[in-house]
């Protein structure tokens, strides 16, 4: 009996700490996926006593690729390493026709599927945040998903921000062209934003793919969207009652001037804004001549430390 009993207490004593240990390596697998996303804006910024004068925020639409672009911005190596076996290649097989340099066009969408990417990354539900060196400047990423649920989120967040990279996808904007265009009113109207006349960088994403659009035929397209935007928003707000624009009075005067975006009775243009805005065309395969990457680094490194 007492053989019996001191066998059971073995037993649940081996229970109890295989069940600890457990748990335990359950919260130092939490804790290791949590570093790997990122630590939150907030702990980054305290840790900097509260500057945020190199916070970048990356937002825009859902699944246009912004998580994919935070990667690349923070693992930028996979491309480099892309590029110096290209350069290998070229420097060995100088007198050799190359089969990735010499390609025809009925060959170039096989050379496409071919050409490696980004790790291929799901809809974002969660903030992502990581602060890097780029160039010769340190920037604070911090990556809003696109979900309608994180406007707070991108809001509170553009309240930092030292830039605005907003993230187009370019193979569904004909489709998807208003409610990009009120995702990115939202943003250009932001008080901070426009308080701070920060930098914006439209993206013109996934330039790889067959039914992209130019970042010129983009512009055009978002700059008639805003301004069919704006006058709704302007006749809405007038028909509530809630914008007197024919009254002195400061709070209407306040509301005026941060919704509406441009001059009153001038078509929309991005250029009568008062931050500069840019557009660029990119793409998330590696390789893939979009002259995106580069002009994107280089465009977070000025603004950071201008």
């Amino acid at each position: 009996m007492l053989l019996l009993l001191i066998f059971g207490s073995l037993v649940l004593l081996g229970l109890v700490t295989w069940y600890l240990l457990n748990m335990q390596s359950a919260a130092i697998s939490r804790q290791g996926i949590a570093l790997a996303a990122g630590a939150p804006a907030a702990s980054l910024l305290s840790k900097r006593h509260g500057s945020a004068n190199n916070a970048i925020v990356i937002t825009g639409p859902a699944q246009s690729g912004k998580t994919s672009l935070w990667y690349h911005l923070r693992f930028p190596a996979p491309r480099n390493r892309h590029e110096d076996n290209n350069n290998n290649n070229n420097n060995n097989n100088n007198n050799n026709d190359s089969a990735d340099t010499n390609i025809d066009d009925g060959n170039k969408a096989f050379a496409s599927a071919r050409t490696p990417s980004l790790p291929e990354t799901l809809a974002s539900m969660a903030i992502n945040t990581v602060e890097t060196d780029i160039h010769e400047g340190r920037a604070l990423l911090i990556d809003i998903p696109g979900h309608p649920k994180f406007k707070f989120d991108r809001d509170s967040h553009l309240a930092l921000a030292k830039g605005v990279l907003f993230v187009i996808d370019s193979s569904t904007i004909a489709q998807s062209v208003r409610p990009t265009a009120e995702a990115l009113y939202e943003v250009l109207a932001n008080k901070s934003v426009q308080e701070k006349e920060c930098p914006v960088l439209l993206l013109c994403n996934k330039q790889d793919e067959p039914s992209s659009v130019s970042n010129t035929r983009i512009k055009a397209m978002l700059e008639d969207e805003i301004n069919s935007l704006r006058a709704s928003r302007q006749a809405s707000a007038k028909s509530l009652g809630h914008a007197n624009y024919d009254d002195d009075d400061d709070a209407a005067a306040e509301e005026k001037a941060a919704d509406f975006l441009g001059y009153d009775g001038k078509k929309f243009s991005f250029e009568d804004l008062p931050n500069p805005v840019q557009l660029n065309e990119s793409s998330m395969v590696i390789g893939h001549d979009a002259g995106g990457f580069e002009h994107i680094e280089r465009w977070i490194a000025d603004t950071v430390q201008s």
